[in-house]
């Protein structure tokens, strides 16, 4: 891959991660508007759970597929399949470092699930 390709291939990855923060921006404003023009005419406010519940099942996959990410990128700097990319020999270190940052993520998700279901069966 060239240093050219790759920076392109980056661009656009980054471009469609600004695109899709736009659209979600965009459709809060909506619920926004939606919700005042609800007060503003006195009638009942629409239910908000689902949209909450919604967006902690989607913080829930992202903790996981992050995680499941460092370990693999931990997992290719220990076996020094990486060096080959970077140019540079990756140090050992490194790669505990990348699978401790994904185990933490999915210590994280592990917690929010058991607290989750904590909270579901308190109600």
């Amino acid at each position: 891959m060239t240093p050219m390709s790759f920076v392109l291939l980056v661009t656009i990855l980054l471009a469609f991660a600004a695109f899709q923060q736009w659209l979600r921006h965009q459709r809060r404003l909506l619920v926004h508007r939606e919700r005042l023009a609800a007060i503003e005419k006195g009638t009942e406010l629409p239910p908000v759970e689902e949209e909450v519940k919604r967006r902690s099942i989607s913080a829930q996959r992202v903790l996981i597929f992050a995680g499941l990410v460092w370990i693999s990128l931990g997992a290719a700097a220990l076996s020094g399949d990486v060096s080959s990319l970077i140019g540079n020999p990756i140090s050992r270190p490194l790669g505990i470092a990348l699978i401790g940052i994904g185990l933490a993520h999915i210590v994280v998700f592990a917690i929010a699930r058991i607290q989750d279901r904590n909270h579901r069966t308190d109600s």
